[in-house]
């Protein structure tokens, strides 16, 4: 199901006479370190750029979508800049998440790309059309902007199905038009006190088309919960992946004898006496069949007892599949939600570049390794307690101690991919010997993976 993905990734048309100009000024702002390539076939230049995501939280405080960009920090500097250097860099975005099929791998979920209104001619986002994917204007100088140009490109993206919305910073009275067709509309919560969010939620709503409204930039859970309280539709920042006031989240799972069986699969304990010790856990083997019969996982045939699922997986991919319950949750809110899908994510990314560049061979303990990671943030324990725990693969419990080597360097590039860090995304690929398209490919595909393993385990 994931064959778009397999496809290579932005292959670039041939450069018009004033695009090397334009790269030379993108690159004295914000480098693009990846190496051109030449498609054989075509003799073209092929830019691989890193792509970053950031979660956006609906009011069910459930990830409704993803916001796509190239490193961050990256588009407030590109604002101050010319419309052909705008170009340029949404060219680039484009041109890396064209090829990916992006919002058919994200289901229901928005794939929301935000571009400068210079780039809305792109012929590049004909490869959207009839996607879940939003185009979210950034309007920087709107002095400088051809507002029938506008006008006529918005219609051309309504008829090609793609949905548009507008980010804001300040007040734009000049496109006053535009937000009222708009579907969504942006409102960046460092730019605007509480009193100017509220009123400007209050003008928004009352829109005759009724466009979703987000907030975004918002740095603490109460930030969320005022934003929340005040109406808006969707959320983002950095509150979602904030650990300071993290509490312990609860599981019907008894970890205790997870840890157990985990140790015995590790041990070489025979099948028999593993399917015996999980008969009396029902719940724990309710739970764990339902994983390993999801979709995500791709067996052709249903496993219905534990014994059975020893036999078809053998003991490595039962050891991975059993560690997965270590991260249920009961009545999760936005934290262990966000979390979970972060650490499934986080676990297939690495997985998927097992054997490629300097990652180590070995996918089920590469898997492991992103998939502990963040245990101890679940768990609230120091990550030392819970390795005396549970037996790891020698590796993986060296990476997670911090030792250096090839799985703690591929264990950072996941780390760096979250972040998205000016220049470590390039820096950790570089130490990993991999480019921007086996990362950007994997890190899509590992997104859609670990929201259908999320859902099964709902």
């Amino acid at each position: 199901m994931f064959d778009s993905l397999r496809r290579l990734l932005g292959i670039a048309a041939a450069p018009s006479p004033e695009s090397p100009g334009a790269f030379q000024q993108l690159n004295e702002v914000a480098p693009l370190k990846s190496a051109a390539k030449v498609d054989p076939a075509t003799g073209a230049n092929q830019k691989y750029s890193f792509v970053c995501r950031e979660a956006v939280l609906n009011r069910d405080e459930r990830i409704e979508g993803y916001e796509f960009a190239l490193e961050r920090g990256l588009q407030s500097r590109m604002l101050e800049k010319s419309a052909l250097t705008r170009r340029v860099y949404d060219d680039a975005m484009l041109r890396n998440l064209a090829p990916l099929g992006v919002s058919s791998l994200l289901g229901h979920r928005f794939a929301f790309i935000h571009l400068s209104p210079a780039s809305l001619k792109n012929p590049l986002l004909e490869a959207f059309s009839r996607m879940n994917v939003v185009v979210m204007i950034t309007p920087g100088e709107v002095a400088v902007i051809d507002l029938a140009e506008v006008r006529a490109d918005l219609q051309r993206l309504g008829k090609m199905g793609i949905k548009h919305g507008w980010k804001l910073n300040k007040s734009h009275p000049e496109i006053a038009e535009f937000l009222t067709g708009a579907d969504f509309i942006e409102l960046e919560a460092t730019a605007f006190d509480g009193l100017e969010l509220k009123t400007m939620y209050r003008q928004f709503r009352s829109l005759p088309g009724r466009p979703k409204l987000i907030v975004s930039e918002l740095p603490t859970s109460d930030d969320f919960n005022l934003s929340y309280h005040c109406g808006f539709d969707y959320f983002m920042g950095s509150f979602v992946s904030d650990r300071n006031n993290w509490q312990p989240a609860k599981s019907e799972i008894n970890r205790l004898r997870v840890f157990e069986v985990l140790n015995m699969v590790r041990s070489g304990v025979e099948f028999g006496a593993i399917a015996d010790c999980l008969r009396t856990e029902p719940l724990l083997t309710f739970k764990l069949l339902r994983y390993i019969n999801s979709p995500g996982m791709g067996l052709q045939q249903k496993i219905d007892d534990i014994s059975q699922a020893l036999m078809v997986l053998g003991l490595g991919r039962f050891y991975r599949w059993l560690s997965l319950l270590l991260f249920d949750f009961t009545k999760p809110s936005y934290q262990e939600r966000v979390l979970n899908e972060q650490v499934l994510a986080r676990a297939r990314f690495m997985e998927m570049l097992a054997g490629k560049g300097r990652v180590p061979t070995d996918p089920d303990q590469v898997f492991l390794t992103g998939l502990f990671s963040l245990l101890d943030v679940m768990m609230d324990q120091p990550l030392e307690n819970i390795l005396n725990q549970v037996a790891l693969p020698v590796p993986v419990a060296a990476a997670l101690n911090g030792e250096p080597g090839e799985m703690l360097d591929v264990l950072m590039l996941a780390v760096a991919i979250e972040s998205g860090t000016p220049g470590a995304m390039d820096a950790a690929a570089q130490q990993c010997s991999l480019d921007a398209r086996s990362v950007t490919g994997a890190m899509v595909e590992a997104l859609a993976w670990a929201h259908q393993i999320s859902a099964a385990g709902e």
